[in-house]
């Protein structure tokens, strides 16, 4: 099995060759100085005879009070080993959100979608998303990709939550998750690192999977804007 320390030399590696991004391995955590970030890893969890595998990875600024964690999946099955899925998933969709908070022109923060708002108490606020990670399987109804496209459950779910929420300081950061397997529902909303899926009852109703299965997950940041 691929130990820790060898997965955080791959994002140091990755980060620096592919994307030029000071990155600087130690142990479990890879500090990327000219950002004020840090990223850490906690071992991989395989499951199914090693056929798929979820990966703890957090990132966020050392002074924060938490890092923002994720768990990146790989599955067997495709083109890339699954670990090797994990991490480019992770890299795609969720690190761009925090490079574009501290360096909005770095090519990774390109795909950031950004719109301007406001908190419940009238603050200026900036939303960021990550583009949607798909996985799927079959055929959909009709309107899967176009909801997914101009209104997917993140951001219904970020919109509920600048209703009722005034912000700190210290970003705010949330991801949703719906899946379909075998005709069951499978969701989660988790905010800053807390789960809160009974909080929005129906945040991905929009969707129609018609015949398909699969999984489709976004994150989505919130910074009350300086």
């Amino acid at each position: 099995m691929t130990t820790v320390d060898k997965i955080t030399e791959l994002i140091a590696a990755m980060l620096t060759e592919s994307h030029g991004i000071a990155a600087i391995q130690r142990g479990d955590v890879v500090e990327l100085p000219e950002l004020s970030l840090r990223v850490k890893v906690d071992k991989p969890i395989w499951h199914h005879e090693d056929r798929l595998v979820q990966l703890p990875i957090g990132i966020g600024d050392p002074e924060w009070s938490a890092l923002a964690w994720d768990q990146a999946v790989g599955v067997a099955g495709e083109d890339t080993p699954p670990l090797a899925q994990a991490l480019l998933a992770w890299v795609h969709h969720v690190l761009p959100l925090f490079i574009a908070l501290r360096d909005a022109d770095n090519p990774l923060a390109h795909p950031v979608f950004r719109m301007a708002t406001k908190d419940a108490a009238g603050a200026e606020t900036e939303l960021l998303a990550a583009p949607v990670m798909m996985r799927m399987f079959g055929r959909p109804g009709p309107s899967f990709q176009q909801v997914l496209a101009d209104d997917p459950p993140s951001l219904l779910v970020a919109e509920r939550l600048l209703r009722d929420t005034e912000l700190t300081g210290q970003p705010t950061w949330l991801y949703t998750m719906s899946g379909m397997a075998e005709g069951e529902a499978v969701k989660d909303v988790t905010v800053n690192n807390v789960s809160a899926t009974e909080d929005f009852p129906g945040f991905d109703a929009v969707l129609d999977w018609g015949d398909a299965s699969g999984t489709v997950k976004s994150w989505v940041v919130l910074r009350r804007r300086v």
